[in-house]
């Protein structure tokens, strides 16, 4: 074999290697994001719910006073 074609070889598993290293960080970091972006979607829906099943507390002095 030539030095060449050797030389070929070991750059061409070399950048496949480190491909599927940046692939896989970039892969990690799109689930983070993922993550992220689907909590913060879901969690106004989680409020509304709870605000709605959990009933507050009015008292009298919340209400509008009517005037004179």
């Amino acid at each position: 074999m030539k030095k060449d074609n050797i030389r070929f070889w070991l750059l061409f598993i070399l950048s496949v290697a480190i491909s599927a290293v940046a692939i896989s960080f970039f892969l990690e970091a799109l689930k983070i994001v993922l993550y992220i972006i689907l909590v913060l979607a879901l969690a106004p829906v989680i409020y509304i719910i709870l605000r709605s099943i959990i009933p507050g507390r009015k008292d009298d002095s919340d209400k509008l006073k009517t005037r004179e």
